[in-house]
Order: C-alpha cells, then sequence, then structure tokens
C-alpha cells in the first residue's frame, strides 16, 4: 500500500508542488466513469460551510502484483470551488470492495523514534486531497491530516459504497492555514472496478 501512496503523493505533489503553484489539472473537465448522475450523494462542511459535491469518479483499483487496491472517491462542489477526494487502502487486492470498518486518514504519520523497527506508513489507512478553484485551475496543498472515514456499506454486486468522514487538514508549509471537514457523507455511490 505504501507503494500506491507515494505514487499518488508523487503525483499529487508534481502537479501542486509544495511551492503552491498553480495546477493545469481541471477536475470539472475530466471524463472518467462513472457520469454524475445516477452516482448518489455526496457532501460536507468545509470550515463552516456546508458544500454538496457531484461525483466525478469513483473508482476501487486493484494491484494484483503488489496485493492491495485502493477506492477513490472524487467530487466537485457544485458552486465549481472545491474539489475533495477520498483515498482509502487495503493491504489486500482480492475483491471488488473496500472492507466495512473505520479508517484513519492520514498520509504522513509521525515516525515514532521509539519503535525503530515498525514502519508507521503501514497505519496509513487513507488520505484527503483538497483543492481549491483559482480561475479555471486548481490549486492543491500538501497537508497533514487528522480523520478517520467509516465505511458503512460496501456492495460488490451493485458496486456501491456509503459512509461518513471527518478529518482536519493543516498545511505543511503554512501551520495557520487549516482545513476542517465536518459531517462528511457519502451515499449510495456507484464505483467502476479497475485491475
Amino acid at each position: 500500500m505504501r507503494k500506491s501512496y507515494l505514487i499518488l503523493f508523487i503525483a499529487i505533489t508534481l502537479a501542486a508542488s509544495c511551492q503552491k503553484a498553480i495546477s493545469d489539472f481541471d477536475p470539472a473537465t475530466t471524463t472518467t466513469q462513472p457520469p454524475s448522475n445516477g452516482s448518489g450523494s455526496f457532501e460536507a462542511t468545509i470550515n463552516g460551510e456546508k458544500k454538496s459535491f457531484t461525483v466525478k469518479a469513483a473508482t476501487l483499483v486493484r494491484n494484483l502484483a503488489a496485493n492491495e487496491k485502493r477506492m477513490d472517491i472524487t467530487g466537485i462542489s457544485t458552486d465549481n470551488k472545491t474539489t475533495l477526494i477520498l483515498t482509502l487502502g487495503e493491504e489486500i487486492s482480492q475483491g471488488n470492495t473496500v472492507t466495512v470498518k473505520k479508517y484513519v486518514l492520514n498520509a504522513f504519520p509521525d515516525d515514532d523514534p521509539a519503535t525503530p523497527g515498525i514502519d508507521e506508513s503501514l497505519y496509513t489507512q487513507g488520505f484527503t486531497t483538497y483543492g481549491i478553484a483559482i480561475g479555471s485551475n486548481w490549486l492543491y496543498d500538501v497537508f497533514e491530516e487528522n480523520g478517520s472515514c467509516t465505511v458503512s456499506n460496501c456492495d460488490a454486486a451493485a458496486t456501491r459504497i456509503s459512509g461518513e468522514f471527518e478529518t482536519t487538514l493543516t498545511d505543511l508549509i503554512d501551520a495557520t492555514h487549516i482545513v476542517r471537514i465536518t459531517a462528511g457523507k457519502f451515499t449510495n455511490i456507484k464505483y467502476t472496478v479497475q485491475n
């Protein structure tokens, strides 16, 4: 799973860079499956403002060679000002679902010097990517995260997922820039499976 997180982190870092460069990636123009209509609901309160999101993509990516998988749910707020991507991972590639359970959201867990033989990144089960619109581009920062996501249902036959999440994102460069996401909920989101 570390490989998948590292690859996703590198992609986000290249797109956003730690100097807060504006990304050329525009999720609003992405044509990935499934289509936003009929994809369930996705909402969250961000710094006190309730937002609804259009699901632009929901994908379960299985890496059979590394025996791991990850679920990505990408949403764009209906006001086109915010994007959220929830990423959940597991150290097993079998099946067309993720486990119904509570996931820890923290892309960069602290390394405990008292346990040098333990790789704390193994306890990372997911993370949140947050972006804001700057004109027709998207700005993504790299955040320290402390949160959780509880998957309440994941149906392999219908390929639909539901759950709740909350998290606090603290900018790694400017610790005074904090994004609080509460009352996050995704319901009956249709996802595709990729090997």
